[in-house]
Parts: structure tokens; C-alpha cells; sequence
């Protein structure tokens, strides 16, 4: 199996009702893959009832990351009447990005929480550079909370929706009576 099946089967077990354990169980076997990469790939899909418990926090995600996509598309509109309608694609252009973590956000995808948090995080620095020097404006402090409630739920959920995987060494014996060093990976559901 190539990566890309190994991971729509393992999405789909998941979404079965199955532990990700009982997936990476099922799949280390038949798949190719070593388990290494196969724990990464089955990490990365959270189970039905992590959705369920983070839904809220997602929505709200979803709601930021819709704000900043309204807030850049109104940022565009002095270009459009200063340039003329022939820029209208310009307010589409400049929230590409934004849209793009909003789609992942909403569907799930992996990292798609991760880079919510890492494109704010640039974001950040360069409206720091940006507001550098000028005279303070109350709105900053607005904007500081938009940013910094995108950085905390990105994390906070990418966190709790693709918890870590533990592997440990331990000793193993084949079938000849052998005794081999294994990778065993456990997943924490």
C-alpha cells in the first residue's frame, strides 16, 4: 500500500468507530510502511470522539479564522475604489491563505491546526514591524486578542485533537527463540 492508501484506510477505520491502537494494530501488518511513519500518519487523523469533545473550540477557531477573512477582504476594498474594478480580484487574493487554514480547520486535515497558530505567529511579527514606531492606538490591544486567541486554540487543539504516540525498546522473542530489540508504539485514545 502506498502512503496515501495507507492513510485513507487508516481515515476510514477511524471514522469506523475505531482506537487509533486498534488501527495501527490492523494496519502495521498489512501495510509496507515502517511503523514509524505509520504511527505518524495514524496520529495525525483525530478520532470521532476527539471531534466531539473539540467541537466547540473548532467552531470558534472557525469563527476567528472567518473574521480575519472578512477583515482582509475590507482591507482590500480602499485598493478597489482608489485602482478601479478591474482590481476585484485583489479581494479575493488577499485572504488565500487565511481561506485555505479555515477549509483545513473545518475539515480536519493534518497540521491544519498547527499552521493556524504558525501563520498567525508570522502574522504577528510583521504587524509588529508594521505598528513599530507609531503612536499607540487602542485598536492594537483588539487585534492582539484576535491574534493571540488564533496562536492559543491552534495549539491548544492540534494538541488535543493528535495527541503524541509513545514508543519504547522491548525485548522480543521470534520464533527460533531469538531475543530481538522491537519498537512497540501506544496510542493514548
Amino acid at each position: 500500500m502506498t502512503k496515501k492508501e495507507v492513510r485513507k484506510v487508516a481515515k476510514q477505520s477511524i471514522f469506523d468507530g475505531k482506537t487509533k491502537q486498534e488501527t495501527f494494530d490492523e494496519l502495521v501488518r498489512t501495510s509496507e510502511l515502517p511503523p514509524e511513519k505509520l504511527a505518524k500518519i495514524i496520529q495525525k487523523i483525530p478520532t470521532i470522539q476527539a471531534r466531539k469533545k473539540y467541537k466547540v473550540l473548532n467552531i470558534i477557531l472557525i469563527v476567528h479564522l472567518s473574521l480575519t477573512v472578512l477583515f482582509k477582504m475590507m482591507a482590500g476594498v480602499p485598493i478597489i475604489v482608489a485602482n478601479g474594478v478591474k482590481w476585484i480580484p485583489i479581494l479575493f487574493l488577499l485572504p488565500i491563505i487565511n481561506v485555505l487554514l479555515l477549509i483545513g480547520v473545518a475539515t480536519y486535515r493534518p497540521n491544519s491546526h498547527k499552521l493556524v497558530a504558525l501563520f498567525t505567529f508570522l502574522g504577528v511579527l510583521q504587524y509588529i514591524g508594521n505598528i513599530f514606531g507609531e503612536p499607540f492606538n487602542p485598536l492594537v490591544l483588539i487585534d492582539f486578542a484576535i491574534f493571540a486567541g488564533l496562536i492559543i486554540l491552534g495549539l491548544y487543539l492540534n494538541y488535543n485533537l493528535c495527541p503524541d504516540y509513545s514508543s519504547n525498546e522491548e525485548c522480543h522473542q521470534d520464533n527460533r527463540g531469538e531475543y530481538h530489540l522491537r519498537t512497540v508504539i501506544k496510542f493514548d485514545d
